[in-house]
């Protein structure tokens, strides 16, 4: 019964008087997650490589604040389709296997995009987007199933905190480092750095042996996408948590997909301007995604009072950023803002990891893709439109009213009691 013993381990640990520090040690000393960290800690210095290259390109190109709204849109939009698909794929085949396709993919297309980057135009920069949405849709799950899966069950919720650390901790540096270097070395040689970040995580891929999967009877895409449907809506912490995560990710996350209008179209920093506004972004992250691994031993099913703090501190720090009279209270007010999105989007993921079957892990983590990331999409086009036509100064002073409004409907307008089975 290794479902069972799972749980009866997971419950001892939460009773043992073990430090949260001795859990994330054991976390961090387990063999396969030190590789498979090894690997992960470069691909993200890719991801962001590729995010803040791919809108720097959108800007430079078109001048639009509504087209860089388009082309985050269309790198994020794909997931909102494809997202669960990949999901049932991943709790079917070789997880490893999907790991190396899914890198392989990424490293193909950031190789076409850097060696066209010198005279690719907006028609091509959104070509380019979607096809990094279309391998970031598969990519996700698989990502998100294999970590967890490379250890024991009651040491997740560690794997996804440290995991999370390292994507900010990436977040913090590579976004800096990537605006000196478009405005040093230029934007096609800045992607070559990022298909060369992934080589050693397929290296690391082929060495780890993923927790194999029970058993299950074949069935059809739309009966295993209809079991994680049915218990994300039955399981009320879970259910909760993708309904925060549609807000913080459609207000707060698609809004800081059009940092290159702030950095460049508003305060005329350049480059250099949008590297350094990222990375305030990853310096708040970083410190939340710290504190995060701290109170680790803290995740339980319900989603905790300070998510909800955090997720209002970030739509009141939008609000700010939307009103910032110069480019230094804008940063301090960007990195409020990536601080409280970083609590959210950590909590909310260990909330839904830690007490899933790792046969259930690909389908219900390709749903969170969907609103965490899809949602972003839908974000970044609606307020890269309404930029258009009112400024991005009142267009994110609007997103975060709205933002708030829906927050409160949700916690208190019984939202989460009318779901029901």
């Amino acid at each position: 019964m290794p479902l069972c013993g799972d749980c009866m381990a997971a419950s001892a640990i939460k009773t043992a008087p073990i430090s949260w520090a001795n859990r994330m040690i054991n976390a961090l000393k387990n063999k396969q997650f030190q590789l498979y960290f090894f690997g992960a800690f470069f691909a993200v210095q890719a991801i962001w490589i590729q995010r803040v290259t791919l809108a720097w390109l959108a800007w430079e190109r078109s001048g639009s604040a509504g087209f860089v709204g388009v082309v985050a849109g269309l790198s994020l939009a794909p997931a909102l389709i494809a997202g669960p698909v990949f999901g049932v794929i991943a709790d079917r085949v070789d997880i490893r296997r999907a790991a190396q396709a899914s890198t392989g993919a990424m490293m193909a297309t950031l190789f076409c995009l850097a060696a066209t980057a010198p005279m690719i135009g907006p028609i091509g920069i959104a070509v380019a987007a979607t096809v990094i949405g279309c391998v970031s849709s598969a990519h996700h799950p698989v990502r998100m199933s294999l970590g967890p899966r490379l250890v024991p069950q009651p040491l997740v919720p560690y794997v996804v905190a440290a995991q999370a650390l390292n994507f900010n901790i990436a977040r913090l540096v590579a976004p800096a480092l990537t605006g000196l270097s478009i405005a040093v070395l230029g934007a096609g040689t800045t992607l070559w750095v990022a298909v060369v970040a992934l080589v050693p995580m397929q290296t690391v891929l082929l060495r780890l042996k993923p927790r194999a999967l029970p058993p299950r009877p074949k069935r059809s895409i739309s009966t295993d996408m209809a079991e994680a449907f049915a218990h994300i809506r039955d399981t009320p912490g879970i259910r909760l948590a993708f309904l925060l995560t549609i807000i913080f990710g459609t207000v707060t996350r698609g809004a800081l997909e059009l940092l290159p209008v702030l950095a460049d179209g508003v305060f005329e920093r350049g480059a250099t301007g949008l590297g350094v506004l990222t990375g305030v972004v990853g310096a708040g992250a970083v410190v939340t995604a710290a504190l995060r691994a701290i109170a680790a031993g803290e995740i339980s099913a319900d989603v905790p009072n300070s998510v909800k703090v955090a997720g209002a501190g970030a739509l009141l720090a939008l609000i700010a950023m939307g009103l910032a009279p110069s480019w230094g209270s804008l940063l301090v007010f960007t990195a409020i803002a990536g601080a409280m999105a970083t609590w959210c989007g950590v909590s909310l993921q260990a909330v839904i990891q830690s007490g899933l079957a790792d046969e259930m892990r690909g389908r219900v983590m390709s749903f969170w893709v969907v609103v965490g990331f899809g949602m972003v999409a839908v974000g970044a086009f609606a307020i890269g439109g309404l930029a258009e036509v009112v400024g991005i100064g009142p267009a994110l002073v609007l997103a975060g009213f709205c933002g708030l409004l829906a927050q409160l409907w949700v916690l208190f307008g019984g939202a989460v009691r009318r779901v029901t089975p």
